[in-house]
């Protein structure tokens, strides 16, 4: 790894590795995608040159999503009575049988397993979630059985709390006895150029490498902070200064105006009495500037402690983390930068990074339903920073 030119964090124990010096030349790479949601990781993946071969995924929007979009990726959809994309009951032989490989054959295994059992804004009951909270384990399966040359677990930055220590834990001794060298870390995507400030754990394994590196940022909030980061690398990168942040303002403006015209464009209905309350709400502020007389009652008495309900998103830095109700203004600091209203599905989309050319869809629906729309948007991986990530793997697979 010397070759590369990569820089230490020994304080956090992760390397990072400078994407910006691309490789003369990059090899055909292949991929299988295990909870594609609406296919955020598999376009990071795209842009880096990468050919999905097939997905999983068991939401049936997010299928016909991802069949719209790329008919090329292969579902994995059969006519047996099993849930379509219910990873529990598919095996890892049954998915290399379905895309001609056989184990060893295929250079990347990626997945998100759902996150809601680790998040800070639910339940928090981890792997001890009755629904999905064991998911993780179906990943490590495939692993073991499709034996990819490289994988990329991701989750909320919730899966390191000490609550579920045992689960990184189990993946680390459990991947690592299969020879991948193993690398965690939180990753904060406005650093990779989304407009967007989200913090993801991902997990990269890769055969034959004993320490695997991640992406140097390729943006930062400010020369300061910038600064403060470089004082824990080793060896200082020298001559290199990443971009600033992409803001929200900027990341807003290339969105056309016809955009309402769209079949996933959809936006929610707010009454009067909200937009009222929205006029007293300047960028960065929340709730807690209303005079009391506007505020519901739950605002009322003081035990609603959260820092961005009903907040305005301030125009000149990135958004806060874009989750499945970003829609709605009173799940978090989801008002409109300048306008008395929320955020429409497309601009949920801008802030993800997805491509414009990007259409999401419902099953059996010409328009899709904002419900649907923003569970597809929210559970991604933002594609720029499934790029800088992959883009990072390719300096190091071999």
């Amino acid at each position: 790894m010397k070759e590369l030119n990569t820089y230490s964090n020994f304080k956090k124990n992760v390397s990072y590795i400078n994407i910006t010096r691309k490789s003369k030349k990059k090899q055909p790479r292949t991929l299988i995608s295990l909870f594609s949601g609406a296919g955020g990781f598999d376009i990071g993946a795209e842009m880096a040159g990468i050919k999905t071969l097939a997905c999983v995924e068991i939401d049936v929007d997010c299928r016909e999503t991802l069949r719209y979009n790329r008919p090329e990726w292969k579902l994995f959809e059969d006519d047996t009575n099993r849930l379509p994309g219910d990873i529990r009951k598919i095996s890892p032989d049954e998915l290399l049988e379905f895309v001609g490989k056989k184990p060893g054959e295929v250079d990347y295994l990626i997945g998100g397993a759902p996150c809601q059992p680790f998040s800070n804004m639910g339940k928090k009951l981890g792997k001890d979630d009755p629904d999905n909270g064991d998911l993780f384990l179906e990943f490590v399966k495939m692993v073991k059985g499709i034996k990819p040359k490289a994988f990329v677990f991701e989750n909320v930055s919730g899966i390191v709390h000490s609550k579920h220590s045992d689960v990184v834990r189990y993946m680390y001794d459990h991947l690592g006895n299969l020879g991948y060298g193993l690398s965690s870390t939180i990753l904060n995507a406005a650093d990779y150029g989304v407009p967007q400030k989200r913090e993801r754990f991902f997990l990269i394994g890769i055969k034959g490498v004993k320490k695997p590196v991640f992406p140097l940022p390729t943006h930062f909030k400010n020369e300061k902070s910038w600064n403060i980061f470089l004082q824990d690398l080793t060896p200082t990168p020298v001559d290199y200064m990443p971009k600033k942040w992409i803001s929200v303002e900027e990341a807003f403006r290339k969105i056309p105006q016809d955009v309402h015209l769209r079949p996933d464009f959809a936006l929610m209905n707010i009454s009067d009495i909200v937009k009222e309350r929205m006029t007293y709400i300047s960028p960065g502020e929340n709730f807690k500037v209303l005079p009391m007389e506007l505020r519901p009652n739950c605002w009322k008495n003081g035990k609603h402690q959260g820092h961005d309900t009903f907040g305005r998103i301030r125009p000149d830095e990135p958004a806060p983390t874009i989750r499945t109700a970003a829609y709605n203004p009173s799940k978090g600091r989801y008002i409109h930068p300048v306008e008395n209203r929320g955020l429409s599905t497309i601009e949920m989309a801008v802030l993800q990074t997805f491509p414009d050319s990007w259409v999401f869809k419902c099953k059996n629906r010409n328009n899709v339903t904002l419900v649907s729309a923003g569970r597809q948007i929210g559970n991604a991986v933002p594609p720029l920073l499934s790029k800088a990530i992959f883009d990072a793997l390719h300096l190091q697979l071999k």
